[in-house]
Protein backbone atom coordinates (compact mmCIF):
# COMPACT_ATOMS: atom_id res chain seq x y z
CA UNK A 1 0.00 0.00 0.00
CA UNK A 2 1.38 3.39 -0.99
CA UNK A 3 1.36 5.70 2.09
CA UNK A 4 1.33 8.80 -0.13
CA UNK A 5 -1.79 7.59 -1.93
CA UNK A 6 -3.51 6.80 1.35
CA UNK A 7 -2.65 10.29 2.60
CA UNK A 8 -3.98 11.80 -0.63
CA UNK A 9 -7.27 9.92 -0.23
CA UNK A 10 -7.57 11.17 3.35
CA UNK A 11 -6.96 14.75 2.19
CA UNK A 12 -9.62 14.38 -0.52
CA UNK A 13 -12.13 12.98 1.96
CA UNK A 14 -11.35 15.90 4.29
CA UNK A 15 -12.05 18.36 1.48
CA UNK A 16 -15.26 16.51 0.69
CA UNK A 17 -16.40 16.66 4.33
CA UNK A 18 -15.63 20.36 4.75
CA UNK A 19 -17.14 21.44 1.41
CA UNK A 20 -20.25 19.32 1.96
CA UNK A 21 -20.72 20.81 5.43
CA UNK A 22 -20.53 24.33 3.96
CA UNK A 23 -22.96 23.27 1.24
CA UNK A 24 -25.36 21.89 3.87
CA UNK A 25 -25.24 25.13 5.90
CA UNK A 26 -26.05 27.09 2.75
CA UNK A 27 -28.92 24.74 1.89
CA UNK A 28 -30.62 24.54 5.29
CA UNK A 29 -29.71 27.96 6.81
CA UNK A 30 -28.87 30.53 4.14
CA UNK A 31 -31.21 29.39 1.39
CA UNK A 32 -34.44 29.83 3.43
CA UNK A 33 -33.26 33.37 4.25
CA UNK A 34 -32.73 33.95 0.52
CA UNK A 35 -36.30 32.82 -0.15
CA UNK A 36 -37.59 35.14 2.58
CA UNK A 37 -35.71 38.11 1.12
CA UNK A 38 -37.23 37.51 -2.32
CA UNK A 39 -40.69 37.12 -0.81
CA UNK A 40 -40.28 40.38 1.15
CA UNK A 41 -39.27 42.21 -2.01
CA UNK A 42 -42.33 40.85 -3.81
CA UNK A 43 -44.54 42.02 -0.94
CA UNK A 44 -42.96 45.47 -1.28
CA UNK A 45 -44.00 45.67 -4.90
CA UNK A 46 -41.39 43.79 -6.93
CA UNK A 47 -43.10 42.50 -10.07
CA UNK A 48 -40.17 41.64 -12.36
CA UNK A 49 -39.87 37.91 -13.03
CA UNK A 50 -36.24 38.39 -14.06
CA UNK A 51 -35.36 40.03 -10.73
CA UNK A 52 -37.12 37.26 -8.84
CA UNK A 53 -35.14 34.63 -10.71
CA UNK A 54 -31.93 36.60 -10.17
CA UNK A 55 -32.62 36.67 -6.45
CA UNK A 56 -32.94 32.88 -6.47
CA UNK A 57 -29.74 32.25 -8.44
CA UNK A 58 -27.00 30.39 -6.56
CA UNK A 59 -23.94 32.55 -5.77
CA UNK A 60 -20.67 31.80 -7.55
CA UNK A 61 -18.92 30.63 -4.38
CA UNK A 62 -21.58 27.96 -3.88
CA UNK A 63 -21.03 26.67 -7.40
CA UNK A 64 -17.31 26.27 -6.58
CA UNK A 65 -18.15 24.49 -3.31
CA UNK A 66 -20.38 22.04 -5.20
CA UNK A 67 -17.61 21.26 -7.68
CA UNK A 68 -15.10 20.77 -4.84
CA UNK A 69 -17.45 18.47 -2.95
CA UNK A 70 -18.38 16.20 -5.86
CA UNK A 71 -14.92 16.31 -7.47
CA UNK A 72 -13.00 15.35 -4.33
CA UNK A 73 -15.38 12.45 -3.64
CA UNK A 74 -15.18 11.09 -7.20
CA UNK A 75 -11.36 11.28 -7.29
CA UNK A 76 -11.09 9.59 -3.87
CA UNK A 77 -13.37 6.72 -4.97
CA UNK A 78 -11.42 6.25 -8.20
CA UNK A 79 -8.11 6.09 -6.28
CA UNK A 80 -9.49 3.59 -3.79
CA UNK A 81 -10.83 1.38 -6.59
CA UNK A 82 -7.76 1.35 -8.84
CA UNK A 83 -5.16 1.19 -6.05
CA UNK A 84 -7.07 -1.52 -4.11
CA UNK A 85 -6.73 0.43 -0.87
CA UNK A 86 -8.06 -1.15 2.32
CA UNK A 87 -11.38 0.61 2.89
CA UNK A 88 -14.31 -0.61 4.97
CA UNK A 89 -16.90 -0.48 2.20
CA UNK A 90 -19.70 -1.50 4.56
CA UNK A 91 -18.95 1.45 6.82
CA UNK A 92 -18.81 3.76 3.80
CA UNK A 93 -22.16 2.42 2.56
CA UNK A 94 -23.82 2.80 5.96
CA UNK A 95 -22.57 6.38 6.34
CA UNK A 96 -23.60 7.29 2.77
CA UNK A 97 -27.07 5.81 3.30
CA UNK A 98 -27.59 7.61 6.61
CA UNK A 99 -26.36 10.97 5.27
CA UNK A 100 -28.46 10.83 2.10
CA UNK A 101 -31.51 9.83 4.13
CA UNK A 102 -30.89 12.70 6.57
CA UNK A 103 -30.70 15.21 3.72
CA UNK A 104 -33.97 14.00 2.28
CA UNK A 105 -35.63 13.85 5.69
CA UNK A 106 -34.44 17.33 6.73
CA UNK A 107 -35.88 18.75 3.53
CA UNK A 108 -39.24 17.16 4.27
CA UNK A 109 -39.22 18.43 7.86
CA UNK A 110 -37.67 21.87 7.44
CA UNK A 111 -37.62 23.13 3.88
CA UNK A 112 -40.36 21.66 1.74
CA UNK A 113 -43.26 23.48 3.40
CA UNK A 114 -41.43 26.83 3.46
CA UNK A 115 -40.35 26.39 -0.15
CA UNK A 116 -43.84 25.62 -1.42
CA UNK A 117 -45.44 28.40 0.59
CA UNK A 118 -42.95 30.96 -0.72
CA UNK A 119 -43.38 29.69 -4.28
CA UNK A 120 -47.17 29.93 -4.10
CA UNK A 121 -47.09 33.45 -2.59
CA UNK A 122 -44.61 34.75 -5.18
CA UNK A 123 -46.55 33.17 -8.04
CA UNK A 124 -49.78 34.73 -6.83
CA UNK A 125 -48.17 38.15 -6.48
CA UNK A 126 -46.62 37.97 -9.95
CA UNK A 127 -49.77 36.65 -11.52
CA UNK A 128 -47.91 33.80 -13.24
CA UNK A 129 -45.57 30.89 -12.50
CA UNK A 130 -42.34 32.86 -13.03
CA UNK A 131 -41.04 32.48 -9.51
CA UNK A 132 -42.67 29.13 -8.82
CA UNK A 133 -40.45 27.01 -11.03
CA UNK A 134 -37.20 28.09 -9.39
CA UNK A 135 -38.57 27.73 -5.86
CA UNK A 136 -40.50 24.49 -6.17
CA UNK A 137 -37.54 22.35 -7.24
CA UNK A 138 -35.42 20.69 -4.55
CA UNK A 139 -32.03 22.28 -3.79
CA UNK A 140 -29.17 20.40 -5.46
CA UNK A 141 -27.87 18.85 -2.20
CA UNK A 142 -31.35 17.64 -1.26
CA UNK A 143 -31.86 16.28 -4.77
CA UNK A 144 -28.68 14.19 -4.39
CA UNK A 145 -29.94 12.79 -1.11
CA UNK A 146 -33.40 12.13 -2.55
CA UNK A 147 -31.93 10.36 -5.58
CA UNK A 148 -29.27 8.25 -3.85
CA UNK A 149 -31.00 7.25 -0.63
CA UNK A 150 -33.42 4.63 -2.07
CA UNK A 151 -30.64 3.04 -4.15
CA UNK A 152 -28.13 3.02 -1.30
CA UNK A 153 -30.72 1.66 1.14
CA UNK A 154 -31.61 -1.24 -1.17
CA UNK A 155 -27.94 -2.06 -1.76
CA UNK A 156 -27.17 -1.86 1.96
CA UNK A 157 -30.04 -4.17 2.92
CA UNK A 158 -29.26 -6.65 0.13
CA UNK A 159 -25.52 -6.95 0.77
CA UNK A 160 -25.88 -6.86 4.56
CA UNK A 161 -28.66 -9.40 5.00
CA UNK A 162 -29.17 -11.33 1.76
CA UNK A 163 -26.10 -11.79 -0.47
CA UNK A 164 -22.81 -10.10 -1.33
CA UNK A 165 -20.35 -10.68 -4.20
CA UNK A 166 -16.65 -11.27 -3.53
CA UNK A 167 -13.56 -11.79 -5.68
CA UNK A 168 -10.91 -14.42 -4.92
CA UNK A 169 -7.53 -12.62 -4.73
CA UNK A 170 -5.21 -15.50 -3.78
CA UNK A 171 -4.65 -19.21 -4.30
CA UNK A 172 -5.17 -20.33 -0.70
CA UNK A 173 -8.36 -22.21 -1.65
CA UNK A 174 -7.02 -24.00 -4.74
CA UNK A 175 -8.24 -26.11 -6.39
CA UNK A 176 -11.78 -25.31 -5.16
CA UNK A 177 -11.46 -21.59 -5.81
CA UNK A 178 -9.09 -20.03 -8.30
CA UNK A 179 -7.67 -16.52 -8.44
CA UNK A 180 -10.18 -14.41 -10.35
CA UNK A 181 -13.28 -16.37 -9.34
CA UNK A 182 -16.28 -14.22 -8.50
CA UNK A 183 -18.36 -15.81 -5.78
CA UNK A 184 -21.69 -15.08 -4.13
CA UNK A 185 -21.88 -15.18 -0.33
CA UNK A 186 -25.11 -15.84 1.52
CA UNK A 187 -25.41 -13.32 4.38
CA UNK A 188 -28.34 -14.99 6.14
CA UNK A 189 -27.11 -18.60 6.30
CA UNK A 190 -25.53 -17.95 9.70
CA UNK A 191 -28.09 -15.41 10.90
CA UNK A 192 -28.71 -11.70 10.45
CA UNK A 193 -25.80 -9.63 11.75
CA UNK A 194 -24.95 -6.02 12.46
CA UNK A 195 -23.24 -4.92 9.22
CA UNK A 196 -20.73 -2.77 11.14
CA UNK A 197 -19.41 -5.06 13.88
CA UNK A 198 -20.75 -8.51 12.97
CA UNK A 199 -22.72 -9.01 16.19
CA UNK A 200 -25.57 -11.48 15.81
CA UNK A 201 -29.06 -9.95 15.67
CA UNK A 202 -31.19 -12.91 14.62
CA UNK A 203 -29.84 -16.50 14.65
CA UNK A 204 -30.97 -18.41 11.56
CA UNK A 205 -28.24 -21.04 11.37
CA UNK A 206 -24.65 -21.78 12.26
CA UNK A 207 -21.49 -22.86 10.40
CA UNK A 208 -21.07 -26.54 9.64
CA UNK A 209 -17.84 -28.42 9.22
CA UNK A 210 -16.86 -28.26 5.56
CA UNK A 211 -18.54 -24.93 4.79
CA UNK A 212 -16.57 -22.43 2.73
CA UNK A 213 -16.88 -19.26 4.75
CA UNK A 214 -15.99 -15.60 4.24
CA UNK A 215 -14.91 -13.69 7.33
CA UNK A 216 -13.08 -10.57 8.39
CA UNK A 217 -9.39 -11.26 8.90
CA UNK A 218 -8.84 -11.13 12.69
CA UNK A 219 -5.44 -9.41 12.33
CA UNK A 220 -6.93 -6.72 10.02
CA UNK A 221 -10.75 -6.64 10.06
CA UNK A 222 -10.80 -4.37 6.99
CA UNK A 223 -9.70 -7.38 4.89
CA UNK A 224 -12.01 -10.28 3.98
CA UNK A 225 -10.64 -13.83 4.03
CA UNK A 226 -12.14 -17.05 2.73
CA UNK A 227 -11.31 -20.50 4.15
CA UNK A 228 -13.02 -23.78 4.94
CA UNK A 229 -14.52 -24.55 8.35
CA UNK A 230 -12.52 -27.48 9.75
CA UNK A 231 -13.02 -27.22 13.49
CA UNK A 232 -16.25 -26.39 15.34
CA UNK A 233 -16.54 -25.13 18.93
CA UNK A 234 -15.30 -27.83 21.30
CA UNK A 235 -13.42 -29.85 18.65
CA UNK A 236 -9.98 -31.30 19.31
CA UNK A 237 -7.76 -30.80 16.24
CA UNK A 238 -4.53 -32.78 15.83
CA UNK A 239 -2.13 -32.65 12.90
CA UNK A 240 0.66 -35.19 12.54
CA UNK A 241 2.95 -35.54 9.50
CA UNK A 242 0.20 -34.63 7.02
CA UNK A 243 -2.63 -36.50 8.73
CA UNK A 244 -5.47 -34.47 10.24
CA UNK A 245 -7.49 -35.77 13.20
CA UNK A 246 -10.76 -34.31 14.50
CA UNK A 247 -11.92 -35.53 17.91
CA UNK A 248 -9.61 -38.52 17.59
CA UNK A 249 -10.90 -39.52 14.14
CA UNK A 250 -8.38 -39.49 11.31
CA UNK A 251 -9.77 -37.81 8.20
CA UNK A 252 -9.88 -40.19 5.25
CA UNK A 253 -8.37 -38.94 2.03
CA UNK A 254 -7.99 -40.58 -1.37
CA UNK A 255 -5.24 -39.68 -3.82
CA UNK A 256 -6.63 -38.27 -7.05
CA UNK A 257 -3.72 -36.66 -8.86
CA UNK A 258 -0.04 -36.12 -8.41
CA UNK A 259 2.56 -34.25 -10.40
CA UNK A 260 4.86 -35.58 -11.76
CA UNK A 261 4.10 -39.27 -11.89
CA UNK A 262 7.46 -40.26 -10.37
CA UNK A 263 8.79 -38.45 -7.29
CA UNK A 264 5.85 -36.00 -7.17
CA UNK A 265 6.09 -32.60 -5.53
CA UNK A 266 2.33 -31.88 -5.41
CA UNK A 267 -0.67 -34.11 -4.77
CA UNK A 268 -4.45 -33.69 -4.83
CA UNK A 269 -6.66 -35.63 -2.43
CA UNK A 270 -10.37 -36.15 -2.02
CA UNK A 271 -10.67 -35.44 1.70
CA UNK A 272 -13.62 -36.70 3.73
CA UNK A 273 -14.18 -33.95 6.28
CA UNK A 274 -16.43 -36.10 8.50
CA UNK A 275 -19.01 -36.47 5.75
CA UNK A 276 -18.17 -33.52 3.50
CA UNK A 277 -16.00 -34.48 0.52
CA UNK A 278 -13.78 -31.83 -1.01
CA UNK A 279 -10.41 -31.64 -2.75
CA UNK A 280 -7.24 -30.42 -1.10
CA UNK A 281 -3.81 -29.70 -2.55
CA UNK A 282 -0.62 -30.55 -0.64
CA UNK A 283 3.06 -30.08 -1.41
CA UNK A 284 5.00 -33.23 -0.60
CA UNK A 285 7.35 -32.87 2.35
CA UNK A 286 6.26 -29.33 3.22
CA UNK A 287 4.79 -28.67 6.66
CA UNK A 288 4.23 -24.92 6.93
CA UNK A 289 2.90 -25.10 10.50
CA UNK A 290 5.21 -27.83 11.77
CA UNK A 291 5.17 -31.61 11.67
CA UNK A 292 2.88 -31.95 14.70
CA UNK A 293 0.50 -29.62 16.48
CA UNK A 294 -2.71 -29.79 18.50
CA UNK A 295 -5.55 -27.33 19.16
CA UNK A 296 -8.86 -27.29 21.02
CA UNK A 297 -11.48 -24.95 19.57
CA UNK A 298 -13.00 -22.73 22.30
CA UNK A 299 -16.70 -21.89 22.51
CA UNK A 300 -17.86 -19.28 20.02
CA UNK A 301 -14.86 -19.87 17.74
CA UNK A 302 -13.94 -21.88 14.63
CA UNK A 303 -10.78 -23.42 13.20
CA UNK A 304 -10.31 -22.41 9.56
CA UNK A 305 -8.01 -23.95 6.93
CA UNK A 306 -7.41 -23.38 3.23
CA UNK A 307 -7.82 -26.19 0.70
CA UNK A 308 -4.35 -25.34 -0.62
CA UNK A 309 -3.02 -26.69 2.65
CA UNK A 310 0.63 -25.71 2.30
CA UNK A 311 -0.05 -22.23 0.91
CA UNK A 312 -2.67 -20.80 3.23
CA UNK A 313 -2.45 -18.33 6.08
CA UNK A 314 -5.21 -19.64 8.30
CA UNK A 315 -5.98 -20.62 11.88
CA UNK A 316 -2.65 -22.41 12.12
CA UNK A 317 -1.01 -18.96 12.15
CA UNK A 318 -3.48 -16.42 13.59
CA UNK A 319 -5.56 -18.65 15.86
CA UNK A 320 -9.28 -19.34 16.14
CA UNK A 321 -11.95 -17.33 14.35
CA UNK A 322 -14.29 -15.45 16.68
CA UNK A 323 -17.96 -15.74 15.71
CA UNK A 324 -18.42 -11.97 15.35
CA UNK A 325 -15.90 -11.89 12.46
CA UNK A 326 -18.16 -14.09 10.30
CA UNK A 327 -19.40 -12.48 7.06
CA UNK A 328 -21.30 -15.32 5.39
CA UNK A 329 -21.30 -18.65 3.58
CA UNK A 330 -19.84 -18.89 0.07
CA UNK A 331 -22.45 -20.67 -2.05
CA UNK A 332 -21.78 -19.99 -5.72
CA UNK A 333 -19.11 -19.24 -8.33
CA UNK A 334 -20.90 -16.98 -10.80
CA UNK A 335 -18.04 -15.69 -12.97
CA UNK A 336 -14.31 -15.94 -13.55
CA UNK A 337 -11.94 -13.32 -14.91
CA UNK A 338 -8.18 -13.61 -15.22
CA UNK A 339 -6.03 -10.63 -14.34
CA UNK A 340 -5.34 -8.06 -17.02
CA UNK A 341 -7.23 -7.42 -20.22
CA UNK A 342 -9.21 -10.63 -20.30
CA UNK A 343 -12.90 -11.09 -20.87
CA UNK A 344 -14.88 -12.78 -18.12
CA UNK A 345 -15.91 -16.40 -18.56
CA UNK A 346 -18.67 -18.49 -17.07
CA UNK A 347 -17.18 -21.96 -17.56
CA UNK A 348 -16.52 -22.33 -13.82
CA UNK A 349 -20.03 -21.35 -12.72
CA UNK A 350 -21.18 -23.85 -10.13
CA UNK A 351 -22.55 -24.22 -6.64
CA UNK A 352 -19.84 -24.58 -3.99
CA UNK A 353 -21.54 -27.50 -2.34
CA UNK A 354 -18.95 -30.24 -2.93
CA UNK A 355 -17.43 -28.09 -5.69
CA UNK A 356 -14.40 -29.75 -7.31
CA UNK A 357 -12.18 -28.43 -10.10
CA UNK A 358 -8.88 -30.00 -11.19
CA UNK A 359 -6.51 -29.07 -13.96
CA UNK A 360 -5.57 -32.52 -15.27
CA UNK A 361 -3.08 -31.31 -17.85
CA UNK A 362 0.29 -33.03 -17.33
CA UNK A 363 -0.88 -34.43 -14.01
CA UNK A 364 -0.77 -38.11 -13.20
CA UNK A 365 -4.13 -39.74 -12.46
CA UNK A 366 -3.66 -42.30 -9.73
CA UNK A 367 -5.19 -45.75 -10.28
CA UNK A 368 -8.44 -46.22 -8.40
CA UNK A 369 -9.01 -49.15 -6.07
Amino acid sequence: MNPQMVELVMVLMGLFAISTLIWAVQTFVLLPRQWQQVRDRVRQGLRSVEEVRAGLTDPLWLQHIRKLSTGSLVVAIVLVFFLHLDVDFTLFLVVATVLSGMLWGLDILLLRGIRRQAAAEIAQALGDQGGLEALSVEPALVEYGHSFFPVLAVVLVFRSFIAEPFTIPSGSMLPTLQIGDYILVSKFSYGLRNPLNGSLWLPLGHPHRGDVMVFRYPENPHIDFIKRVVGLPGDDIVYNEGDLFINGQRLERRLLLQNPQIDPWEQYYDENLTGVHHIIRVEVGRFIAGHHWEAKVPAGHYFMMGDNRDNSRDSRFWGFLDDHFIVGKAVLIWMHKDEGLHLPTWSRDAMLNHQQHLDKKDVYIAPQD
